[in-house]
């Protein structure tokens, strides 16, 4: 019991001195009648919408507070929003009504945070284009599993609504969380050796994903892991969905990983093993090992490094569009009437638009364009635009329909919803600032 009270403590980490919240205890989520909450800090000044950074804390998926550590919150001198949220801890049972606290509960309520946050970023004046998250230990586990798993609606949850936006993020900081559930006992090496078994049925692990009878644990499932009988399966497609490895795909955002030498507490090969499987897929993150170093007590050199990563990423010009098929259905600007856009896509990575709208003299215009390659907020797009004449709705004609060069269409995204069109051709100029038709608001983009 020693062992594991040293161990929670050590998951938590160091928190450093605090800095009160511009908005704390916001509740983003109720679950079986009680608040989920997140504080939520602003930079001073306010001049544009801030990206911002989720702080997830350790804490063995057991114990731990959402206070966000001084290396996180030092982000707000470089005008970057933090947010630190609350999620369910597995020795909360019954405190949530009949509401359950092992897993998925904790990703659940990672992502409803996000969500809330991308919903309401008008709100706090935050730019819901570009989130990171960031966490060390169970906390890591947490943030590296949201990073991986953005293209996995199994484990999105519905936990505090707002589903009809992203919990995808645009960079990830994943500090010596676990990362292969059912291998972290096998990854242990001597020295520097482990500081408990987490093989048992109370170990952290196994508490996570609620298999804690005392003929269970981690190290039970791993015995059967090719047994296909009852009860095995199910609980080890649970284990499975509880290790960010297992996600791992080439939409992956970037990722900054970083882990001690010396951790007794998480192996060093749970890392190794998330590096390698982001390597794999074209995705290489960027790997921090901190020589003699233990579980967290880095350096403010390290933190500095995760600190210019995050900022590099969330102020990047342009950044990559999470899953731009959230762009596609019908685009206007408000301020005029008559005229539209239509993004729709094609066979693979190919963006068709059209324009339909008129001409000075009344009569009609109708564009069209493609476009290959992938999408980036903040890139300016320059996409050929064909004119098409002859069409009829009745006695249809293919053969009348005649297509001519008309001139170009630049496009800039500047949020799932959000974009500067200007189109100058044949018929002059014209500029957009372009919105999602109201009721189909852009889903799942970031």
């Amino acid at each position: 019991m020693r062992a594991l009270i040293t161990l929670l403590l050590m998951f938590a980490g160091a928190a450093g001195a605090q800095q009160a919240p511009t908005h704390p205890a916001l509740p983003y989520a109720i679950v079986g009648g009680r608040a989920l909450l997140l504080d939520l800090y602003v930079p001073a000044i306010r001049n544009s919408p801030r990206p911002t950074l989720i702080w997830v804390h350790g804490g063995g998926w057991s114990q731990g507070t959402r206070a966000a550590p001084a290396f996180a919150t030092a982000l707000l001198d470089r005008g970057i929003a933090v947010a630190s949220i609350d999620y369910r801890l597995t020795s909360q049972a019954g405190q949530y009504g009949s509401e359950g606290v092992t897993f998925p509960a904790q990703i659940h309520d990672v992502k409803g945070a996000i969500r809330f946050l991308r919903a309401n970023a008008g709100s706090y004046n935050l730019d819901p284009a570009r989130f990171a998250v960031w966490g060390s230990s169970a906390g890591g586990h947490l943030a590296a599993l949201a990073g991986t798993s953005g293209h996995a609606p199994e484990i999105e949850g519905a936990i505090g609504g707002n589903l009809h936006v992203s919990s995808r993020m645009q960079a990830v900081v994943d500090y010596y969380g676990p990362t292969d559930l059912l291998q972290v006992m096998p990854d242990t090496r001597t020295p520097p050796g482990s500081a408990l078994n987490h093989d048992a049925a109370d170990s952290p692990e196994s508490r996570l994903l609620g298999y804690t009878a005392s003929d269970e644990g981690i190290g039970v499932l791993r015995a059967n892991i090719a047994n296909p009988n009852a009860p095995f399966p199910t609980w080890l497609a649970l284990a499975r969905q509880a290790s960010p490895i297992t996600f791992v795909d080439a939409a992956d955002p970037p990722f900054l990983i970083v882990h001690g030498t010396a951790d007794a507490t998480v192996p060093i090969r749970q890392s190794e093993r998330l590096r390698d499987a982001l390597a794999a897929v074209g995705r290489a993150p960027g790997y921090v090992t901190v020589p003699g170093a233990g579980h967290g007590g880095f350096p403010d050199t390290v933190q500095q490094q995760a600190r210019d990563f995050i900022i590099a990423q969330l102020t990047a010009a342009t950044i990559p569009v999470g899953d731009a098929r959230g762009i596609a259905g019908a685009w206007h600007d408000p301020s005029l009437s008559g005229e539209g856009f239509e993004f729709l896509w094609l066979t693979g990575d190919t963006l068709a638009v059209t324009f339909y709208g008129h001409r000075d003299d009344g009569s009609n215009l109708f564009l069209i364009g493609t476009r290959r390659g992938a999408l980036r907020y903040g890139e300016t797009m320059t996409i050929d635009m064909i004119a098409t004449r002859g069409g009829r709705y009745t006695a249809f004609d293919p053969a009348a329909i005649r297509r001519e060069p008309w001139g170009r269409l630049e496009l800039r995204l500047d949020a799932c919803s959000r974009a500067t069109a200007t189109l100058e051709g044949a018929d002059g100029r014209q500029v957009f600032a372009l919105e999602k038709l109201a009721g189909l608001a852009a889903t799942g983009c970031d």
